[in-house]
């Protein structure tokens, strides 16, 4: 890696540690922002959920990049939640707490697929997985520093203080894409690049190549088989071990420490093993264990290994899978990477919703939950096994 490339992988992951602390700080401390604006903690949890549901709108907005240039996209993003966090900072009410933090969602959907296709643009597919699997690691290390941040400036100062400290880390950020990021290089194939930025165009780019619309499929079964069982872990873990809230807090920096190997497994070995095998493997892994896990009850040690190694996998399964797809419309990599996250934003939304509901008809059997979420990883291992080629359309033939 050259020190140029190495210089824009830095800035790059910089500023996406500030745009997943935006996106993650609000989770531990729902109960204390809820009281600094006044409001019940219900009404926090629904503007998560608010923030979450930008993800469908990423097919229409995370393409933009296609059009007005990566490195242009990436600094205009970080200002622009530097600018929506001062607004925050500003005004402390619940309505601009709603508005800024759909817009920092927003952000988020752009820059991603953005950085996405920019490392397929400059990065070769050999060393892309270790690349991405870098830049993914802010995504793990933003829950570290959002926590202990946050609750710190929650505990002592105000909710605004949050919306400082998140201004700050966008405007340097802002400062280090523009100061240190390579431009990017045009698409590998055909100089044309997308003009027109709706749904229609990245619908039709996408829908005409069959192992995009696979990839895709991949995409919504990993996402809604894993946030079948994300939602409902914790609850099973109450009812099955007694456990306190403290403890269960602990879970979910077991949960961040797993992230963290799986993203590493991914810059270790992924090059050499192969993208494909490891999003694929790390899936099967995964669909095993969203089926053994609810059988552990007898076992709290057992379970949280096993709850450690499911996170591992699917982390893995995720970033291996984000190299592998950059390569499936090379000519469109911000459109095919933008409607990839907006097939794992719906899958987040559906595993939800029909998690929640197997729960609640089926009395708490979280058994059930788990063999729904091991069929729906299962078909994401067969679908990245037979129809998703391990580098790029160029490998794929219609049969």
């Amino acid at each position: 890696m050259s020190a140029n490339i190495a210089r824009s992988v830095f800035a790059i992951f910089f500023a996406r540690l500030a745009v997943n602390i935006a996106k993650r700080f609000a989770y531990p401390f729902v109960s204390p922002i809820a009281a600094g604006l006044h409001v019940p903690a219900e009404n926090i949890q629904n503007v998560i959920a608010l923030n979450n549901s930008a993800g469908l709108l990423s097919p229409i907005l995370g393409s933009i990049s296609e059009h007005y240039g990566r490195k242009t996209v990436m600094v205009a993003v970080l200002l622009f939640m530097m600018g929506m966090s001062l607004l925050a900072a500003l005004f402390s009410s619940y309505g601009v707490f709603v508005v800024v933090m759909f817009c920092l969602g927003l952000g988020k959907i752009i820059y991603d697929p953005t950085i996405q296709a920019y490392f397929g643009d400059t990065i070769h597919f050999r060393r892309r997985a270790r690349v991405m699997g870098i830049a993914e690691l802010s995504w793990a290390l933003s829950l570290f520093i959002a926590a202990p941040v946050a609750g710190f400036l929650l505990d002592t100062r105000s909710l605004g203080t949050v919306f400082l400290f998140i201004a700050a880390m966008s405007a340097l950020g802002a400062l280090a894409l523009w100061a240190l990021v390579e431009p990017g290089a045009k698409s590998s194939g055909a100089p044309k690049r997308i003009r027109m930025i709706n749904p229609l165009t990245a619908m039709r780019a996408v829908s005409a190549h069959p192992p995009a619309l696979f990839a895709l499929l991949f995409s919504l079964c990993l996402a809604g088989s894993h946030e079948m069982f994300f939602i409902n872990y914790g609850l099973w873990m109450g009812s099955s071990f007694d456990l306190l809230l403290t403890a269960l807090g602990v879970v979910t920096i077991v949960i961040a420490i797993g992230e963290v190997i799986g993203e590493v497994i991914v810059i270790s070995l992924a090059d050499r093993f192969g993208v494909k095998r490891t999003a694929m493997y790390g899936m099967l892994a995964a669909a095993c264990l969203f089926f053994i896990i609810p059988n552990l009850a007898f076992s709290l040690p057992l379970a949280m290994a096993a709850i450690f190694l499911m996170f591992i996998c699917i982390e893995a399964s995720i970033v291996a899978s984000f190299p592998l797809f950059t390569e499936i419309l090379p000519d469109a990599r911000a459109v095919m990477m933008s409607a990839n996250m907006g097939a794992h934003a719906l899958g987040r939304v559906g595993g939800a919703a029909l998690g929640g509901w197997l729960y609640s008809v089926s009395g708490g059997s979280f058994l059930l939950v788990g063999a729904v979420a091991s069929v729906m990883g299962l078909l994401a291992f067969v679908v990245m096994l037979r129809r998703i080629p391990a580098r790029g359309v160029t490998e794929y033939e219609p049969e």
